[in-house]
């Protein structure tokens, strides 16, 4: 029986039966605004709070103080789960040029990212984003063995992994380069819609292997508490 982490967003978990299976790797995707980084924030602060789980959130787009400065208004932000080193948030191109390493390499990000799962001895991992990551590879060759690479390494760790996915708006697609979800176990697709002006944010798992999971679509509302799903004909 696949054993399963719960998200902290009882919707989805209902959606999940239970929720991610532990080990998977998850490719969270949708534009700017739809809700990709609150989801994965609040799953990491819900498995070191709930679980005693070990969570890093590793960036490449954002700086440490900011990210941290957006999560204070969400009720499931706990400062306390940072310094007892149960979170952990970083800025892996910074952390690079303080030890005067070059990650921007195939080699260079597989061996950091590793090192810094393998070394901490974390269960849940939120990588943002795999579409910084790949656009500074300069080559569709070099985009497509990291994202291999990256999988086949990520199977050795007992970790499970949430890749976000950075995608045009209004767009129904998965990935920028159309091979990021053919590593994931998991495709969590964040969309938006407008409806009479007002854009309506959506989520919709399109595949989650060893998972007899819904694939409706649902309203995401952001709150205090974080996400709320709802389903689309209750809006």
């Amino acid at each position: 029986m696949t054993e399963q982490m719960k998200t902290g967003i009882t919707e989805l978990d209902e959606i999940l039966n239970g929720g991610i299976p532990k080990g998977s790797s998850i490719l969270l995707s949708g534009s700017c605004g739809t809700g990709k980084t609150i989801l994965a924030e609040q799953f990491l602060f819900y498995g070191a709070k709930e679980y005693d789980e070990i969570g890093i959130y590793i960036s490449l787009s954002e700086p440490r103080d900011k990210i941290i400065a957006n999560l204070e208004p969400f009720k499931f932000y706990d400062p306390k789960l940072i310094e007892d080193d149960k979170i952990k948030i970083l800025d892996i191109t910074q952390d690079a040029r303080l030890i005067n390493l070059e990650p921007l390499t195939v080699s260079g990000i597989i061996n950091m990212v590793s090192s810094i799962i393998r070394d901490s001895g974390a269960q849940r991992v939120t990588l943002d984003s795999i579409t910084a990551i790949c656009n500074s590879l300069e080559s569709e060759r070099n985009i497509r063995e990291f994202i291999f690479e990256l999988g086949l390494q990520l199977g050795y760790l007992d970790c499970t992994t949430i890749f976000i996915s950075e995608v045009p708006p209004m767009k129904f697609q998965y990935s920028v380069y159309g091979v990021e979800e053919f590593i994931a176990d998991g495709v969590i697709l964040l969309m938006e819609h407008e409806d009479k002006g007002d854009l309506i944010r959506t989520l919709q798992v399109v595949k989650m292997r060893g998972v007899n999971h819904s694939r409706n679509k649902q309203i995401l509302q952001i709150t205090e508490n974080g996400i709320v799903l709802k389903p689309m004909f209750e809006l």
